[in-house]
């Protein structure tokens, strides 16, 4: 079973950078509406045009110290509307890890 959860960012934000506001995001936006026994999917919408692989790590931080940077990336799939910008993200997991 899925679980989609749809982050929403201001207009003029559209580059995301940094561990720290990549940990907020997720503290904020998306740890309320996780759901730990289903796959979670986190999309980023149309606007945002490129996520850095700190911003990615922060994300992942959580979990990642939770249950483990495999488990983590089963529990959270990271996708974005934008084409571009969804192979950037699963090019930084597949690079650098979470």
């Amino acid at each position: 079973m899925n679980n989609t959860i749809l982050l929403q960012f201001e207009k003029t934000m559209t580059n995301l950078a940094g561990n720290r506001m990549g940990n907020k995001v997720y503290k904020e936006n998306v740890a309320p509406k996780i759901d730990e026994n289903s796959t979670n999917i986190v999309v980023f919408p149309d606007i945002i045009e490129d996520i850095a692989s700190s911003f990615i790590e922060g994300m992942y931080k959580e979990l990642g110290e939770k249950y483990g940077k495999n488990t983590a990336k089963q529990i959270m799939i990271l996708e974005a509307e934008n084409k571009e910008t969804n192979e950037n993200i699963k090019e930084s997991i597949d690079t650098f890890g979470v």
